[in-house]
């Protein structure tokens, strides 16, 4: 809201900084992203054997990593059926338990506009969102 006033004020529309500096709503798109991720996982081909933490990927198989196992899994994340936004403060972002945009070489490319636009969003729901409750009959 202090934002919000700012630009008002200044009659300014929000800008690339005022984006980055919000690091609250990227910690909400982040858990939300844990929580309900848009992709529910990948599916790879083994190029040759694979061996992984003891198992053994033949070449050829297909190996599915599905995403909202690895996001909601206890070993991960305390509480992780709870929408809890300040787990991501001070939280390095580049472990593989974290993985709505992908990873390595093959991270998504819309990662920072898809969380733009998430912000836009937030930003006008957030501030200009005004209950109908009361205006229509309703108590």
């Amino acid at each position: 809201m202090k934002l919000k006033a700012l630009k008002d004020e200044l009659g300014e529309p929000p800008c690339w900084s005022d984006y980055l500096s919000l690091p609250f709503t990227q910690n909400v798109i982040t858990e939300t992203l844990r929580m309900g991720n848009i992709i529910t996982g990948v599916m790879r081909k083994a190029m040759k054997d694979v061996e992984i933490k003891g198992y053994l990927i033949p070449k050829g198989w297909c190996v599915f990593t599905y995403f909202r196992s690895v996001h909601l899994d206890q070993n991960n994340y305390d509480w992780p059926y709870h929408f809890n936004p300040w787990r991501w403060q001070d939280k390095d972002m580049s472990s593989c338990n974290f993985t709505p945009f992908g990873g390595g070489q093959r991270l998504c490319p819309g990662l920072d506009l898809a969380r733009l636009e998430a912000s836009i969003f937030l930003h006008h729901f957030v501030t200009q969102f005004r209950s109908m409750r009361g205006e229509f009959g309703g108590k």
